[in-house]
């Protein structure tokens, strides 16, 4: 992730934050649309632009307009998940997905059929951001089907996102697949279900040469508390290793397991996304926002109102949320 770039380009450039596996671009507000020929109200052009690589009207000003009345806008949204052309519909499932929409899960649940593989990817990632246990029914048998390595990941973060231990069983054949980056993926699927077993995969994969399965170890060290004191070595050896790769990803997961132990979280979380690693100040505001504890939304708005990446990313966040006002400001 570029901040320097970002922050050298403004809004020419767009900025992507690693978070558990897919993410939505967003760029600078500069001034109004005014003198400007803006988007229709329409939200099936709304929805259009926004997954358009038209750059003309900012995104976060498209997004803004299409949630300012969410409720009206919804049925459409809806509607392009399920009938758009592939990039229209994965726009319209993330969106879903990430304002927590009813609707969501059945319509994710309802693309993993598709005989796109990028639909049923963006359909796996939806589920797993809902941490969803209702369309586990279609997650599991899917499991057996796929062939695509990309949806097959997707599938196994669903299905470990649920929160229901009883798909552990349905998960375990994946620790021996060929492909490590699904061996990686499904060690973490299970930790989320309480189950260690697959630190040793997790392990392997901090020494393998698939950089992605790497990284992907890395932060996946975070989520087994259950073996917290190896995980925290392996994080802390990639941390004073001057050649560690994904140092950021290891502080997210020391963090996560300092976490683990502590019912108020919010002042940890503070700490970690006012100062250190951009990824970590940006995982940090992100589990901010999920936050319900006092002072949680409070401190989000505050945050936003820094013109800096970070801020924009926040009120971005702030914006799914349903905060408008506040996302504006």
């Amino acid at each position: 992730m570029k901040m320097a770039d970002i922050l050298r380009l403004q809004e020419k450039l767009q900025m992507r934050l690693f978070l558990l596996t897919f993410f939505f671009c967003f760029l600078p507000l500069q001034g109004t649309l005014q003198g400007q020929d803006g988007p229709k109200e329409d939200p099936g052009r709304l929805i259009s632009l926004l997954a358009s690589k038209d750059r003309t009207v900012p995104k976060r000003t498209i997004l803004e307009r299409l949630l300012e009345n969410r409720e009206a806008h919804l049925p459409e949204i809806r509607k392009a998940a399920r009938e758009g052309d592939r990039e229209v519909r994965m726009m319209a499932l993330r969106l879903l997905a990430e304002i927590r929409d009813p609707q969501a899960a059945r319509i994710a649940g309802e693309s993993l059929d598709s005989d796109d593989v990028s639909i049923r990817r963006r359909a796996g990632s939806s589920l797993m951001i809902l941490e969803d246990s209702s369309q586990l029914a279609r997650v599991i048998p899917r499991l057996a089907l796929e062939d695509d390595t990309g949806a097959l990941k997707s599938l196994i973060a669903a299905a470990g996102s649920s929160g229901k231990v009883e798909a552990a069983g349905s998960l375990r054949p994946f620790l021996r697949h060929a492909n490590q980056s699904v061996r990686v993926n499904t060690a973490i699927a299970l930790a989320s279900l309480g189950s260690m077993e697959g630190l040793g995969t997790i392990l392997e994969g901090l020494e393998g040469a698939d950089q992605q399965a790497r990284r992907e170890a890395v932060y996946g060290l975070g989520f087994f508390t259950g073996r917290k004191q190896a995980a925290q070595a392996a994080a802390r050896g990639i941390l004073d290793n001057p050649a560690g790769a994904w140092k950021g990803e290891a502080e997210i997961s020391l963090l996560r397991l300092e976490l683990a132990e502590i019912p108020a979280r919010l002042q940890p979380l503070i700490e970690a996304a006012t100062g250190g690693h951009p990824r970590v100040q940006a995982w940090a505001i992100q589990e901010i926002f999920t936050l319900k504890e006092a002072g949680a939304t409070a401190w989000l708005k505050q945050r936003a109102l820094q013109d800096d990446a970070l801020g924009r990313f926040t009120s971005l966040k702030l914006l799914m949320k349903g905060a408008g006002k506040d996302a504006k400001k």
